[in-house]
C-alpha cells in the first residue's frame, strides 16, 4: 500500500505512468506505445496499477463504492475490497480459530537447496512395443551381464547404468508473507518442482539443503505435515463434475479445516468456504455444476478459480500454484491473477504462481519475479529491477518485446539475439551455469543470503516460551519474535475415520442421484438385459413344467422311482432341466461380470480427484476406500433389482418368496465383491488400456474356474484353489444350492437299493457341487 501510493507519487507516475495509461486507451496511440515502447508501458502498468489494477483498502475506493450504492441502490458486482476482505478473515479467525496462533502468517527459506532424480541413460529413448517387451528386458540383462563379466560394466549397473540428473541446483529463497511471487523460466527448467518442493511433495531421497517454515524445516521436527502449512495447486482441473461451487468448497472446508469447527456459530458470510468464493469472484455461479469436458457447468475460467480456491479454503499462510494458466487466454488470466493478489494481500499469506508467458499487466501484479533455467536460479527480486539486472550484464529488452516474454527468452538460444558484448563482462551468450553464477555474484543474492543467514521475524519453538513482545506479538515492525509450535501442524487428518467416512459417502449419494441420465441408462440397460437373457431360457428352469418336461421327472420320482420307468424321456427331461438351471444360474452371473468389466476402465478418471485430494491429506485411504464402496450400495441394488426380477421369473427359478430374496442377496454381495477385486485394478494399473486388458484376462479365468465351464469336481488339483478363490463360483453354490434345496425340490425324494436321496441333492451332485444341506449358502455370504 505505501508502496504503492509512492509509485503514484513519483515523477514516473506523474509523467509516464498517467500519459500511458491515457494512450492504451486510445487505439492508434496505444498501438504506437506497444509496438515501440514495451519496457514503458510496464513502466506505467507498475506505477498506475495501485489505482486501475488493484483494489484497495483506501478511504477514497471506500467512499466510491458508497456512493456507488447511495447512487443505484445495490452494491456493484465484483470481488470485494481489500478492506472488507482484511476484516472478514479478522472475523473468521477470532469466531472459529481455523488459523491457530502462530499459523496466521509463515516465512519460507530455503538454504542451498538442491534435488535430483535417477535417470538410466542406456534406457531406449523411444519406448516401443518391442523395447517394452519382457524378451527384450530378459535380452538387455543377459547382455548386461556379460558386459559385467567382461570388466565392461559394473555390478551395480546390471540392471541399467543410472546417472544423477538435476532438477533443481543451489537455490537460495526467501518467501515471505503477504508477497505474491511470479516464477518463470523455459519448458523444463524446474518451476514445477520448485513449487513441490515449498509444498514438500518431493521424495526426500533427492533432496539436498533445507526448506525452513519460520525457522522449522522437517528434520528438525518430523512430525511436521506440510499440508497444514502450505497448499498445492495442479495444473488440471479436476472436480466432480455434478458439485456445484457452494459444495465443492463446503466438502472442501470439512476436510481441511475439520467438520466440527464448520459447524460452529460463525456468521455464514466469514466462513472460511464463504469467504474464499467471494474473495475468488466465485458468488454469482456458487450454485452452479463445476462441470468437466462432458458436462455443462461453470465456464473454464471460472473452473480454474475453483481449483484455486478449493485448495486456499482453511487459509493455509502459503500456497503454490502451477500453471494456472494452462488453457486460459490473457484477460481470464489476469482475473484470476489479481483475484490471487487481492486475496493473498488480505490474508497476509504468501503465494507463490508459476506462469508460462503472462501478459504484461499480469505480470505488474506480482511483487517479486522467481526466474529459472535450467534448474539454476538466475534471479529473484522485485519485477521492476528485473530488466536492469540484465541489462548489466549485456541482454536489453527489445522495443517489441514484453518483459515476460524477454525473461522467458533470455536464457535460451534465442537470449543470443539480445546480448551485445560490448555492455557485457562477458564476450559470448551466457549458459544457464554462467547467469546462476552472475545472480550468485550479485547484490540481490547477497541481500537474500544476508537475510537467510539472520533469524526469522517469528520463530516457532518447542520450548517454553519466556519473553515474547507483548506489543508486538505477530513480529510486525522487524522485531524477532519466538512462538511456541502449533500443534496443529502435527495434525494428519482434521477428521476422525469415522467422520471422513461419513463425508465421502455423503458426497458420492449426492453424485449419484444427480446423474440422472446414468441412472436411467442402467436401469433401461439392465431391465432389457434381464429380459433378453431369460427370453433364452423361457421357463428351462421350471419345475415341475411341461415347458421343459420337468413334469415327467415329477412323474417318475412321485410312482416311486421304478428302474423301468427312468426311460430315456425321462433322462433327458431331466438332464434338461439341469442345463436350463445351471445355464441360466451361470448366464446371470456373467452378465454381472461383463457389466463390471466394461464399467471398470471408466473409473480411472475420477482417480485424479482422488490423488488430489490425498495429497492435501483430505482423508485417510481406509475412509475413501470403505465410503466409496457404502456409497455403491444403492446403486448395486438398483442394477440388480432390475436385472434379477424379470430374469428370476422368465427363466422359471424356484417361485418361492425365500428362494428369490436369497437370489436378489447373493447378486448383490457378488457384485459387490466383484467391484472391490476390479477397484484394485482401477487403483493400481497405470492406464484405461491397462485396467481393460488384465480386467478381460482375469474375467476369462473366472469364467473358466466358476464351475460351469468346468464342472468342480473335474477341476485339477493344482488349479482348485483358484476355484476357492473365485467370487463367481460362491454365487452360483449359493444360488445353486438355493434353487435345488428349495421347497419346490424338497417334496421329491426316491428310495432305491435301500438309500434315500432327494431330486435337489442329486442334481447339485451331478455337476460336482457341494450338496450338504442349505449351509452352503451362508457360506457363499461369508
Amino acid at each position: 500500500m505505501e508502496e504503492d501510493a509512492a509509485a503514484s507519487s513519483s515523477p514516473a507516475a506523474s509523467h509516464g505512468g498517467g500519459d500511458g495509461a491515457t494512450d492504451i486507451g486510445d487505439g492508434s496511440n496505444g498501438k504506437h506505445l506497444l509496438q515501440t515502447s514495451r519496457p514503458d508501458y510496464l513502466s506505467s502498468l507498475l506505477n498506475g496499477r495501485a489505482p486501475s489494477l488493484r483494489l484497495e483498502s483506501s478511504k477514497d475506493d471506500d467512499d466510491d463504492i458508497h456512493d456507488a450504492t447511495a447512487t443505484s441502490g445495490t452494491a456493484p458486482p465484483g470481488i470485494p475490497t481489500r478492506s472488507e476482505l482484511s476484516k472478514r478473515f479478522a472475523s473468521m479467525r477470532a469466531s472459529l480459530r481455523q488459523v491457530p496462533s502462530g499459523l496466521e502468517k509463515v516465512e519460507v527459506r530455503m538454504h542451498n537447496y538442491s534435488y535430483h532424480v535417477p535417470i538410466r541413460v542406456d534406457a531406449p529413448s523411444i519406448k516401443t512395443v518391442i523395447n517394452q517387451s519382457p524378451c527384450y528386458a530378459i535380452t538387455s540383462f543377459i547382455a548386461n551381464v556379460g558386459e559385467l563379466i567382461t570388466g565392461k560394466r559394473k555390478v551395480k549397473d546390471v540392471l541399467g547404468h543410472y546417472e544423477k540428473k538435476w532438477i533443481l541446483q543451489d537455490i537460495n529463497l526467501i518467501l515471505k508473507p503477504g508477497k505474491t511471487y511470479l516464477v518463470m523460466g523455459p519448458p523444463s527448467c524446474g518451476k514445477t518442482s520448485l513449487l513441490k518442493a515449498v509444498a514438500g511433495m518431493l521424495k526426500s531421497e533427492g533432496e539436498g539443503g533445507k526448506i525452513e517454515y519460520n525457522g522449522v524445516s522437517r528434520e528438525d521436527e518430523p512430525d511436521m505435515v506440510l499440508q497444514n502449512i502450505v497448499s498445492y495447486v495442479g495444473q488440471l482441473d479436476n472436480h466432480a463434475a455434478f458439485l456445484t461451487v457452494q459444495e465443492t468448497f463446503d466438502f472442501a472446508a470439512k476436510c481441511r479445516i475439520g467438520k466440527a469447527k464448520t459447524t460452529s456459530s460463525c456468521n455464514d458470510t466469514d466462513l472460511s468456504e464463504n469467504l474464499t468464493i467471494d474473495g475468488l469472484d466465485l458468488a454469482v455461479c456458487r450454485d452452479t455444476y463445476v462441470g468437466d469436458a462432458n458436462n455443462r457447468g461453470v465456464s473454464g475460467g471460472q473452473r480454474r478459480r475453483v481449483t484455486l480456491g478449493e485448495m486456499m479454503v482453511g487459509q493455509n499462510p502459503v500456497a503454490c500454484a502451477d500453471e494456472i494458466s494452462t488453457g486460459l487466454d490473457a484477460a481470464v488470466t489476469y482475473d484470476i491473477s489479481s483475484s490471487i493478489v487481492n486475496f493473498a494481500q488480505a490474508a497476509g499469506t504468501t503465494r507463490l504462481v508459476s506462469l508460462l508467458q503472462p501478459g504484461p499487466e499480469t505480470f505488474s501484479l506480482f511483487d517479486e519475479v522467481i526466474l529459472l533455467a535450467e534448474g539454476r536460479l538466475i534471479y529473484a527480486g522485485p519485477i521492476d529491477e528485473v530488466v536492469d539486472y540484465f541489462a548489466s550484464l549485456g541482454y536489453e529488452q527489445p522495443n517489441t518485446m514484453d518483459v515476460a516474454d524477454f525473461l522467458q527468452s533470455v536464457a535460451t538460444p534465442d537470449g543470443a539475439t539480445m546480448f551485445h558484448s560490448d555492455k557485457s563482462p562477458m564476450d559470448e551468450h551466457y549458459s544457464a551455469a554462467d547467469f546462476a553464477e552472475a545472480f550468485q555474484k550479485s547484490t540481490r543474492h547477497n541481500t537474500i543470503v544476508n537475510e537467510l543467514s539472520s533469524p526469522t521475524r517469528v520463530r516457532w519453538s518447542n520450548k517454553q516460551l519466556d519473553g515474547i513482545d507483548e506489543e508486538n506479538p505477530s513480529g510486525d515492525g522487524g522485531a524477532d519474535v519466538s512462538k511456541a509450535f502449533p500443534e496443529e501442524i502435527k495434525d494428519k487428518y482434521k477428521n476422525s475415520f469415522f467422520t471422513a467416512t461419513n463425508l465421502i459417502v455423503s458426497r458420492n449419494l449426492t453424485l449419484l442421484k444427480r446423474n440422472r441420465e446414468f441412472l436411467i441408462g442402467k436401469t433401461i440397460e439392465n431391465f432389457g438385459m434381464g429380459i433378453g437373457m431369460a427370453l433364452i431360457f423361457l421357463q428351462s428352469a421350471a419345475f415341475p413344467s411341461s415347458i421343459n418336461g420337468s413334469e415327467m421327472v415329477a412323474d417318475f420320482i412321485s410312482q416311486g422311482c421304478a428302474r423301468n420307468g427312468f426311460n430315456e424321456e425321462v433322462s433327458t427331461a431331466y438332464f434338461k432341466l439341469l442345463a436350463g438351471t445351471y445355464s441360466s444360474i451361470f448366464l446371470g452371473c456373467f452378465h454381472i461380470l461383463l457389466g463390471t468389466l466394461t464399467g471398470t476402465p471408466d473409473e480411472v478418471d475420477a482417480r485424479s480427484i482422488y490423488y488430489k485430494h490425498a495429497d492435501a491429506r483430505f482423508f485417510q485411504a481406509g475412509a475413501f476406500l470403505l465410503g466409496g464402496q457404502i456409497s455403491q450400495l444403492p446403486l448395486l441394488f438398483m442394477e440388480i433389482v432390475a436385472f434379477g426380477l424379470p430374469f428370476y421369473f422368465i427363466a422359471g427359478l424356484a417361485y418361492e418368496a425365500r428362494a428369490f430374496f436369497i437370489y436378489l442377496a447373493i447378486l448383490i454381495v457378488y457384485k459387490f465383491s466383484l467391484k472391490m477385486l476390479y477397484g484394485v485394478l482401477v487403483q493400481t494399473l497405470p492406464k484405461k488400456a491397462n485396467v481393460q486388458g488384465v480386467g478381460t484376462f482375469l474375467y476369462l479365468l473366472l469364467s473358466l474356474t466358476s464351475g460351469f465351464i468346468v464342472y468342480p469336481s473335474t477341476i485339477p488339483g493344482y488349479w482348485k484353489w483358484l476355484y476357492y478363490v473365485n467370487p463367481m463360483a460362491w454365487a452360483m453354490q449359493g444360488m445353486a444350492s438355493n434353487q435345488f434345496l428349495s421347497s419346490k425340490y424338497s417334496d421329491y425324494v426316491c428310495e432305491m437299493d435301500g438309500s434315500t436321496f432327494s431330486l435337489g441333492e442329486s442334481a447339485l451332485e451331478a455337476r460336482g457341487w457341494e450338496s450338504g444341506g442349505r449351509g452352503w449358502i451362508g457360506y457363499t455370504f461369508a
